[in-house]
Formats: C-alpha cells, sequence, structure tokens
C-alpha cells in the first residue's frame, strides 16, 4: 500500500533525486572478479520513526440552525393566512421565503367552532356542580340518618356512590374545559422563532386537520454543517475548534466552531458524527448549499522511515526498491539486502515497509555494494 502511495505522491523533484540514486546504485553493481573484497567503508543510519499527516476534505450540505414543523391541534377551517407585500407591490398570503419574527401569528383556524366548544364546557361543568352540591347534601343526610340507624346500609352506600360519581364528574368536566380554552388558544398558529418560511401547505378555506403539516420554518441565524471523520482523525477534533468553511463559486471565507462531536462511531461506516456551527447573520447560506471544509496536519500511526539516499534499485526484481541493513555478525558487519516497499516521501525521507525502528540501513556506500558483503562502519 505504501509503495503505492509513493508512486502517486512523489514530486519531480523527489522523483529525480530517487532515479539518480537508483540509477548510481544499479550502474556500480557490476560483478567483481576479485575473489577476496576488503569491508567496503560506509555510514549507517537509524531507521526512524515517522507519523504521516494528511489533509481530510469534507463536502456537508448546509442545515439550519433549527427547523420546526407546525400544524394546528385542533380541526377546523383555516379563516386567516397572514397577509405581506409581494415584489410586485401587491398584498399576499405568507409563503417560502418570507421572513417571519417570533410570535408571529402564521394562520387562524375559524374560531366560533372552539367557543362554542369552550361554551359546552363551561355548561357541562356548571350541570356537574349543581349536581355535586346536591349529592353532597344527599350525603350528609345519609350520613345523619345511617349514624341513628334510621337508614339502611344499602341506601347509605348509594348516597356515598352518588356522592363520589358527581366529584369524578366535576374534575372530568374541569379537564375538559381546559382542554377547550387550550384549543381556543391555539387557534392561532404562532412561529416559535425568528426565521423563514421553508414551505407552506395550507390554503385559505382548507379544512386544517390535527397533525397534519400547516409550516415548515427554519431559523438561519446560524446553519449548521454536519460530516464524519475516521478515527485516527477524531482525536485531532475538539469542540470550539475554528474551520473554515468554503462555498463553491463563492471566493469568501466563512468561520465556524465545532459545537458536536460523536461520542461513539456509526455502526455502519465506522466514522464520528461532527457538527460545526457557522454564524449567518445576513443569511448568506442557505439550507441546502453544498458546503466545504478541510482538516489539516491530521496523523496516522508511526511508520518506519529512511532518508532517500539509503534506497537502492532490487537487482533480483526490476522496478522494486531495497536497502542495505546492516547486521554483526562474529565481531564484523555484513550488509544484507533487504527488499522493501515505498512510503510516503517527506523532506528527504521516505516511509518504507520491511525494515524496524530497531535496524541499521547503509546512507553512504551502497555504490558496488553487494548482498553479504562485509562493511566497515565509519564514525
Amino acid at each position: 500500500m505504501m509503495g503505492r502511495q509513493l508512486r502517486q505522491g512523489l514530486g519531480p523533484a523527489t522523483a529525480t533525486l530517487l532515479l539518480g540514486i537508483v540509477a548510481a546504485t544499479s550502474g556500480c553493481q557490476q560483478p567483481t572478479t576479485v575473489a577476496a573484497k576488503s569491508p567496503t567503508p560506509v555510514h549507517l543510519v537509524d531507521v526512524s520513526l515517522y507519523s504521516p499527516s494528511e489533509d481530510l476534505r469534507y463536502s456537508a450540505s448546509v442545515l439550519p440552525f433549527a427547523e420546526a414543523t407546525l400544524s394546528f391541534k385542533s380541526a377546523g377551517y383555516v379563516t386567516e393566512i397572514k397577509q405581506v407585500v409581494g415584489a410586485d407591490g401587491r398584498r399576499r398570503d405568507i409563503g417560502s421565503g418570507d421572513y417571519v419574527t417570533r410570535g408571529t401569528i402564521l394562520a387562524q383556524i375559524r374560531h366560533q367552532d372552539l367557543k362554542n366548544q369552550l361554551d359546552q364546557a363551561t355548561a357541562t361543568l356548571s350541570l356537574a356542580e349543581a349536581q355535586r352540591v346536591e349529592a353532597t347534601k344527599d350525603y350528609d343526610r345519609a350520613k345523619t340518618l345511617y349514624a341513628s340507624e334510621s337508614l339502611t346500609k344499602p341506601d347509605f352506600d348509594r348516597a356515598q356512590a352518588k356522592f363520589d360519581s358527581t366529584l369524578a364528574a366535576v374534575d372530568q368536566a374541569n379537564a375538559n374545559l381546559h382542554q377547550a380554552q387550550l384549543a381556543l388558544r391555539d387557534a392561532d398558529l404562532t412561529a416559535p422563532f425568528s426565521g423563514y418560511i421553508i414551505s407552506r401547505n395550507i390554503e385559505l378555506g382548507n379544512l386544517a386537520a390535527p397533525g397534519t403539516p400547516a409550516f415548515t420554518i427554519a431559523d438561519t441565524s446560524a446553519v449548521k454543517i454536519g460530516f464524519g471523520v475516521p478515527e485516527y482523525a477524531v482525536r485531532r477534533l475538539r469542540l470550539g475548534q475554528q474551520f473554515s468553511i468554503h462555498l463553491e463559486d463563492d471566493p469568501k471565507e466563512y468561520n465556524g466552531r465545532v459545537t458536536s462531536i460523536a461520542a461513539s462511531a456509526d455502526e455502519k461506516n465506522r466514522v464520528f458524527a461532527i457538527e460545526v456551527t457557522v454564524p449567518n447573520p445576513k443569511a448568506t447560506l442557505k439550507p441546502g448549499m453544498i458546503a466545504s471544509l478541510s482538516l489539516t496536519g491530521v496523523h496516522k500511526a508511526p511508520v518506519p522511515s529512511v532518508p532517500l539516499s539509503a534506497i537502492v534499485a532490487d537487482p533480483a526484481s526490476s522496478g522494486r526498491y531495497a536497502v542495505f541493513v546492516a547486521k554483526e555478525q562474529g565481531g564484523k558487519w555484513v550488509a544484507q539486502l533487504r527488499e522493501v516497499t515505498l512510503g510516503e516521501t517527506h523532506e528527504s525521507g521516505v516511509a518504507v515497509d520491511g525494515v524496524t525502528p530497531a535496524e541499521k540501513v547503509v546512507l553512504v556506500g551502497t555504490a558496488g555494494l553487494k548482498d553479504g558483503d562485509f562493511i566497515q562502519v565509519l564514525p
């Protein structure tokens, strides 16, 4: 995998340097006729660890800071919809794109129907209270007679049951009255916050059904941008961290801050949901727009790295690369050729797969060096 990253990520200058090194080492590794060869003087370098980083770029839809779907609680005929002056100077019903302030009455259903229900509930309560008063008198009389043994137990029980039922009837009538009062107050559909009308689904004269959406309103004084990041990136984020946001074909830069970081990853795609909130006082950012933002310098797990000059061509495999690993054997140093897979380049080094940080590789002196040659380690 790292080899593919290197082939894709090598810049022109790095590629030229690496090809020059490989060409030099390849041209000098010619067969020798010398039977015994003195140790080749070399300089060694430790295999180091490199933490690769990348810029993560995301695209996400702009969402309103808050959105609410409004509906009537009671059924009724729509008798009024708020009027505004349109671009042509004529008055019209409020609709999509119009701005409203908190508490604005957007629409009404016919009040008379609800007032009739309120009057009926009031009358029912009055009747229940009258019945309770009469039942209370009968119950008090029954208690007196029963105490003097002038009333049988069944008659006393009937008086008590009637009294208890009138108390329950009063409670029920009170509840119905309060419900009728609420229904009358809710006959006016009001905006819960200041924002823009996203949609209107009612017309004058319609019979509004309870719970059926009538308006959708959105607060865009700020907007939210949500996206998902992998595990190694979420550790780079914190609440309040600032992000730069851009829109397509808009040179202006918008700034937002991280306001939400998911506590756990999504079970399907294993990413953590992040939410960035962007102030939007002029309503420039509108719901549905596509915004792009990037997270720079995200570090992955450290990987072994060696200088570019330690890389040589692998004589056994065309197009492959290797390094000479220095091994101490019986008090002498031996160079062992080992194939490696190249990864991301960084400054004068390259990430490699095939060596470990505990090893040393030949940095200077690879020209003419072969697998198994003895080497003299220079300070």
